[in-house]
């Protein structure tokens, strides 16, 4: 049965999970431009400041919010009842990525710092190491939290996972983007959303996967992410749920 069309859908979209191929390439094209607001870069406060100024009358043309923002923002949001949707992914796969775009995109704000000059690269291990990326400390748990950068590198808690565990099980429909194609069919079962020929986006190419990384830099990469680890592991046990429940998926 398809969810009631009386609900805005929230798109958590946390980086490095396959949400921008979700963004630009299926919920661009399910929603007029009128009814859709993206934040990329503005953040949780500006998405915030925005919802708490917009009259009602504005909020209600608005079917869906998706990008950068940390759970919590539908609290400001008046109009109808919200439904979020997500995508996690492992978490060492995550920062592999998330270094590989660092180094191939050189207007990214870290590039210099991690690629260097004259000098050489810093190394994967090295990148996380110098605490360069608030987002690479457990960067799943501060969004799903509510919490986003507002806490310091290293004070990620274990009440922080056991908040995102309880918030995600408010959402609507949570994938992983590994599995991102049975993510697809479960919105669309959910919520009758027709689902396009697609291209994935800002997919980082010429990257190793987790399983050669060498074992003192996967050591590194999974001390910084020990609950986004368990986070992760949750929400595979989520999906597997909701895919189970959802008939004809």
């Amino acid at each position: 049965m398809k969810e009631s069309i009386e609900q805005t859908i929230f798109f958590l979209h946390i980086p490095k999970c396959a949400g921008t191929t979700l963004t630009e390439e299926i919920i661009k094209k399910e929603y007029l431009p009128e009814e859709l607001i993206i934040f990329y870069e503005h953040g949780t406060g500006e998405l915030i400041r925005l919802l708490q100024e917009m009259p009602r009358r504005e909020q209600e043309k608005i079917k869906c919010f998706a990008g950068h923002y940390a759970y919590g923002v539908h609290k400001y949001y008046t109009a109808r009842p919200a439904a979020y949707l997500t995508l996690l992914r492992d978490p060492c796969e995550r920062v592999v990525s998330h270094y590989y775009d660092v180094l191939r995109r050189e207007n990214h704000y870290l590039h210099k710092a991690v690629a260097g000059k004259k000098e050489k690269s810093l190394t994967l291990k090295e990148y996380v190491e110098n605490k360069l990326s608030i987002e690479l400390d457990n960067g799943q748990t501060r969004i799903l939290a509510g919490v986003g950068w507002g806490a310091g590198f290293g004070e990620c808690s274990a009440a922080m996972l056991e908040q995102a565990k309880k918030n995600l099980e408010t959402f609507a429909a949570v994938g992983i983007s590994e599995e991102f194609e049975a993510y697809l069919d479960l919105i669309n079962k959910k919520f009758g959303w027709e689902i396009p020929a697609y291209d994935r986006r800002n997919v980082a190419g010429n990257r190793p996967e987790k399983e050669s990384l060498d074992r003192e830099t996967l050591s590194v990469l999974e001390q910084y992410n020990a609950l986004d680890i368990e986070l992760y592991d949750y929400a595979r046990r989520m999906f597997r749920r909701q895919l189970e429940a959802a008939p004809g998926v």
